[in-house]
């Protein structure tokens, strides 16, 4: 399998490159921003125009007909820059509008989302429920020629932000989907709410569902592994320079082998993140290509962000410091479209479907 990138995918990865370094978070009187942020209007934006919303979809619906591949190469410029956006859950409406939308639709949102001028959501989660593309509490009637929906939608990133959000209900036994408009809180409260169907519940909606999850975890993950590299390089920049006794850190044993491990785990995460990205490229609906990425990036972060800490000591505790930020931003990843249990639950249940293998011939 070849993972060496293209001449077009090396110049995207530098545009990406040069678009997070422009809008990468600095240091302001001393301070640094912790936590989640509002969105970054002007991140967004240039986002938007640089054309990473539309990469993965077809030109008749405003995309650039590109791949997995290029969403996986701009997201992990992202991660390294410590750009918090909504590019995953907007990837994951447009995937949800591009597939069951409506020619209406696709003119009054999907095509204002991939140019940037607004921005719509996916709302599946709920409160005190394990993570599920199935919908436990929210539910959806129809009355008459308008469909009414209850529950609650939580947590919704950036709803705040969002002109509107595609809400996973319960449609009897089935799942639809169904467009709302938001609110100024990062949940979507619905108590006999309107919501606009997005295709009929069905194997087309669970399949485009599916889609859209595998989607957001290829660009989440890769984000991670962006952000993981980034503080491997702090971190090894830190050992070479910082003195102990007389002599940097890089020169003890017991330090460098610590480095050398979460080395082993990058690379792991590298080849996972490729490899799902080109296997999303040949089947979108690969469930299990996403959860093993999702089980090797979720492992692999948490052993980099805690080495990157305390292989820093004192310094990366604290705010002023980037590699506590890349820290929070990979564990923030690993619980986001299912965190590494679940996932990890979801491979363990097709281990029947698995071929047996003699490893004796």
């Amino acid at each position: 399998m070849d993972f060496t990138f293209e001449e077009e995918q090396l110049a995207l990865r530098d545009a990406v490159a040069e678009l997070a370094k422009r809008h990468q978070p600095e240091s302001t009187g001393g301070e640094v921003a912790t936590g989640p942020q509002p969105l970054d209007k002007a991140a967004w934006t240039a986002i938007a125009e640089t054309g990473l919303i539309a990469l993965p979809f077809a030109e008749d619906l405003g995309g650039a007909d590109a791949s997995p591949v290029e969403v996986s190469v701009a997201a992990v410029e992202l991660g390294r820059g410590r750009i918090q956006s909504p590019y995953a859950d907007a990837l994951a409406a447009a995937t949800l509008l591009a597939r069951l939308g409506t020619d209406e639709q696709h003119e009054q949102l999907l095509a204002p989302l991939l140019g940037g001028d607004t921005l719509v959501v996916t709302a599946i989660a709920e409160p005190g429920c394990a993570w599920s593309l199935t919908p436990y509490d929210v539910t959806a009637r129809q009355e008459g020629d308008t469909w009414l929906l209850d529950g609650v939608k939580e947590p919704v990133r950036y709803a705040p932000d969002a002109s509107h959000a595609i809400v996973a209900a319960k449609v009897g036994e089935q799942t639809g989907l169904f467009v709302v408009e938001t609110g100024d809180q990062e949940r979507v409260a619905l108590a006999g709410t309107p919501g606009e169907p997005l295709g009929q519940p069905g194997a087309a909606t669970d399949d485009a569902l599916r889609a859209a999850a595998n989607l957001a975890i290829l660009t989440v993950d890769s984000e991670a592994f962006g952000a993981m590299q980034a503080a491997l390089d702090l971190t090894v920049g830190y050992l070479k320079t910082r003195k102990q006794f007389g002599v940097p850190l890089a020169t003890f044993q017991a330090l460098t082998f610590r480095a050398a491990d979460m080395y082993v785990a990058l690379e792991l995460v590298r080849s996972s993140v490729l490899y799902t990205a080109m296997a999303l490229a040949a089947d979108p609906l690969d469930d299990l290509a996403a959860s093993r990425l999702k089980v090797v990036a979720g492992r692999g972060a948490r052993l980099v962000g805690q080495e990157a800490i305390q292989l820093h000591g004192g310094i990366g505790m604290t705010a002023e410091y980037a590699v506590g930020h890349y820290t929070s931003a990979i564990t923030e990843i690993e619980h986001s479209w299912g965190d590494t249990t679940y996932h990890l639950a979801r491979l363990a249940g097709q281990v029947r479907e698995y071929a047996e293998v003699s490893v004796l011939r």
